[in-house]
């Protein structure tokens, strides 16, 4: 019985820590594809792009440029 408890509680904490790196895993490659599609962006002279269900909206002023996705800034470029 203690050791079907223990497999029990081991199996929790291994299938919890899959969940986490799941998790982890999927917010880098949401980040990953926001830096895709700024870039397609910026290549393209485009102020706002949607793409693979990624928008990303492209901020110009005085030298500087600015990413967000959604309203969250993700990036800030300044030219010397």
């Amino acid at each position: 019985m203690v050791a079907l408890a223990l497999l029990a509680n081991i199996t929790i904490l291994v299938l919890g820590e899959m969940d986490k790196s799941r998790h982890q895993m999927q917010e880098s490659l949401h980040q990953q594809e926001v830096l895709n599609v700024a870039t397609m962006a910026v290549q393209t002279g485009q102020d706002d792009l949607v793409m693979n269900g990624v928008e990303v909206h492209i901020t110009r002023r005085d030298g500087e440029l600015y990413v967000y996705d959604g309203q969250k800034e993700v990036m800030h470029v300044k030219k010397n």
